[in-house]
């Protein structure tokens, strides 16, 4: 289907257009497919973060063990 978005203002005695926008619904595979694009790539990100971390968790602990417990007491602190 099609739909059609609009940004209006409402001025004091009219209203004005700011923007319209006409959508076209995109075929289901091209929806699946950037889905799956998108968590592919969300999901990568995240393998990438958690390997930083654990960098960083080693880092810490060979340098300073205390602080590196303490930073994984706190609430959303480091990974276990």
């Amino acid at each position: 289907g099609n739909a059609r978005l609009d940004f209006i203002q409402n001025m004091e005695y009219k209203f004005v257009e700011l923007l319209s926008c006409d959508f076209v619904a995109s075929p289901e595979e091209v929806v699946r497919h950037q889905i799956t694009f998108r968590y592919n790539s969300t999901k990568s990100k995240l393998k990438l973060m958690q390997s930083r971390l654990q960098d960083v968790n080693a880092l810490v602990k060979s340098k300073n063990p205390s602080l590196l417990l303490q930073m994984q007491r706190q609430p959303g602190g480091g990974s276990r």
